[in-house]
């Protein structure tokens, strides 16, 4: 049996809220917590703010608090004991002690009622989350009124013990925060602590999570849900980006482990390290064929995983061999409604497969997964990390492992997948003849003449309206040969179609409509910027309106593909980096320089050309092409700014040649020219004499 404990406190209220009958995080071995940042405290993030002033979770040393040390972490009996006491909650009752908080001199702005609705909602949520498997057993303490100013965990339990409650008697805490400056935080599943106690010092084999702003909202109990999450002893749900190619932490928009802003289900990896997914419902696969999925949120639920075999990885400089998977996994559309009550779920599966590689981790001494989402639509670099979806039509290769999944068909009740495990052959990819748009009616038919020399089965990807920046929603895409789609208007455009031969080759084409123009990408900015010694962070500028492909030489024998890099250099050296994109008709090129030596630089040379002579009213030219940059460092390129001191409004600014419609008045009138080469700027001004009319 397993027990949870919820405090509340307020303003020295002695007694308790009744109980219901069912009620970041610490590394144990780097005692690391994870939680959320508040704007009042020193290590406030404003970028790990969200949508709804809630944030998500930033990590932090767990602070000093006050009462006996707690057994030293590492010892390996201890840690056997945290693991075991961790796995038996995966199943069963766990009681939970919910302790309230407030800051001395407010008033509770809670209920009994609305804390007892909080916490049914959270069992109700695990109940169906688990498939039964576990549930709450909670008992609301306080309110209790403590000073923000010296707040810590153990002051919230020490109020709660010296209020009666045995603090032995729970498997679970919860420490509700009202209004005080501090951050949603858990432990990384079950762990020794001590509280000390006006009786003593307390040992306890539990797991403690404190929860910010905890008011009766959506963001409460999806906080509570993902915090409670890391007590299970489950890491985060991350994003591995297509844009930088870093991992973000909090980055999987449909797990809760990866989001508190809506009530996901846990993920397939994680639904199986816990058991409450068996190896029936999460099919290994290992030969060649079609297979189902269908949604983890239903009772006949199928998720799949593959093994891409035993990795060599350092962790915390030792050497791990471990074999590693692949699970793919499909969901129900959630949505959240507009009330302050939990989201409520609307059916239809999401717009494709859910890809997670699923890392082992073996510092906790239990078996336990790290999930990271993969991008398998690379070519939408959009900030979203909810756009990564396998839709229908697409195949998503697994790096080095010859390994290839496409997403054949797409329902509400279940998707079909075709996996293919590579025989070691040679794959060429399918080529395309032609690509045509038939109207019909309101709308086209499409349809693309291709052909396989493998004579593979071929998978079409239509991809009708999605632009550069944008992301692959469901109105904008379609499979099949041929296919039908309407557009709400009669403007030009470019319809792509990409198909797969599902062994790891594909090809890309296009139709033009309604008198299509395409223009060549434009690279206006390539910045290198420094983001700690020998590492770079690689940013642009583009305009275009369709998707791109990229190709980074980064000046030291490595290449990327990746929109915006994030690489390390092994040594110091001014590297040149050319950066290529392709819209798959038009190059642009643009080459920088990311300096790891602090090479001296030399300044850019401004010319604003020659003074001018104009009439009133007459359109002037500024010409400052002349200007260069003598070692076309660091940049490779010169930004260029034109103004004017007497306000006169000058077109085109920014670029090298620009122009301005001459004053009415008769005078004189300084016009300045400022260039930048990335690291210097230097000035030129002309006069503009404006003659009588």
């Amino acid at each position: 049996m397993s027990a949870v404990i919820l405090l509340l406190i307020s303003p020295l209220l002695g007694g308790c809220l009744e109980s219901g009958r069912n009620t970041d995080i610490v590394d144990s071995t780097e005692n690391l917590l994870y939680g959320c940042t508040d704007s009042s405290s020193l290590n406030y993030n404003a970028s790990a703010e969200v949508n709804d002033t809630s944030c998500q979770y930033e990590v932090f040393t767990e602070p000093v608090e006050e009462g006996e040390p707690s057994p030293p972490i590492g010892n390996q009996t201890e840690l056997e004991e945290q693991a075991q006491a961790t796995i038996d909650l995966w199943e069963g009752e766990s009681r939970l002690l919910l302790i309230l908080v407030h800051p001395t001199g407010s008033t509770p702005g809670m209920s009994a009622t609305e804390a007892e609705s909080i916490m049914s909602d959270v069992n109700d949520w695990y109940v169906e989350v688990s498939g039964g498997k576990v549930w709450l057993n909670w008992t609301i303490a306080g309110w209790y009124a403590l000073d923000d100013a010296g707040y810590s965990m153990q002051n919230s339990y020490q109020a709660a013990a010296n209020d009666g409650y045995d603090l032995t008697q729970y498997d679970r805490f919860v420490v509700g925060l009202q209004n005080l400056t501090t951050r949603s935080m858990s432990t990384q599943g079950v762990q020794f602590y001590n509280v000390t106690t006006d009786d003593g010092t307390v040992q306890l084999l539990a797991s403690r999570c404190d929860v910010k702003r905890f008011a009766d909202t959506n963001s409460t109990r999806n906080t509570l849900t993902h915090e409670m999450g890391h007590g299970f002893g489950l890491s985060h749900a991350r994003f591995n980006s297509s844009v930088h190619g870093d991992v973000e932490q909090y980055g999987n928009q449909y797990d809760t482990m990866g989001s508190s802003s809506a009530w996901r289900h846990f993920g397939a990896v994680y639904k199986h390290q816990m058991g409450w997914l068996d190896d029936e419902q999460v099919e290994l696969v290992s030969e060649s064929g079609n297979y189902t999925l269908k949604p983890l949120e239903g009772d006949d639920s199928h998720a799949l995983r593959l093994s891409i075999g035993m990795i060599e990885e350092e962790v915390n400089g030792e050497t791990i061999i471990a074999e590693h998977f692949y699970y793919l996994e499909v969901r129900e559309v959630q949505e959240t409604d507009s009330s302050n009550k939990p989201g409520h779920t609307q059916l239809g599966v999401l717009n494709g497969v859910i890809i997670n590689h699923a890392a082992p981790q073996q510092q906790y001494g239990y078996h336990k997964w790290l999930a990271t989402a993969q991008d398998a639509t690379p070519e939408t670099p959009t900030s979203s990390s909810s756009d990564f979806l396998l839709p229908e039509g697409r195949t998503f290769s697994i790096d080095g492992a010859d390994i290839h999944i496409t997403a054949l068909s797409v329902t509400d009740d279940e998707t079909t997948v075709h996996i293919e495990f590579g025989d070691g052959m040679s794959n060429s990819a399918p080529t395309i003849s032609s690509v045509e748009a038939t109207p019909t009616g309101n709308g086209y038919q499409f349809s693309v003449d291709a052909e396989d020399v493998d004579n593979d089965d071929l998978a079409i990807f239509w991809n009708f309206e999605t632009g550069f920046g944008d992301i692959h929603a469901p109105e904008r895409i379609g499979s099949g040969n041929p296919v039908e789609h309407t557009f709400a208007d009669d403007e030009g455009r470019r319809v792509f179609v990409l198909v797969s031969d599902m062994h790891g080759g594909q090809t890309t084409s296009w139709v033009d409509l309604n008198g299509y123009l395409n223009q060549a990408p434009q690279i206006e900015e390539m910045t290198p910027t420094s983001v700690e010694e020998g590492v770079f962070q690689f940013e642009t500028e583009i305009v275009d309106e369709q998707l791109l492909t990229y190709f980074w030489d980064l000046g030291d024998g490595t290449t990327s593909i990746l929109p915006e890099p994030l690489h390390e250099y092994a040594e110091d050296g001014n590297y040149s980096v050319t950066l290529v994109i392709s819209d798959g008709e038009f190059n642009a090129t643009v080459t920088g320089y990311a300096d790891t030596a602090d090479t001296e630089n030399s300044p850019p040379i401004a010319d604003a050309g020659p003074d001018i002579t104009a009439n009133p009213g007459q359109t002037v030219s500024l010409d400052g092409s002349s200007s260069n940059d003598p070692d076309n460092y660091p940049l490779g390129f010169i930004r260029y700014f034109w103004s004017s001191t007497d306000g006169i409004n000058i077109q085109n600014a920014d670029e090298a040649v620009a122009s301005l419609v001459a004053p009415n008045e008769a005078g004189t009138y300084i016009i300045r020219l400022q260039v930048n080469d990335g690291a210097e700027s230097r000035t030129d001004t002309i006069i503009l004499t404006v003659s009588d009319s």
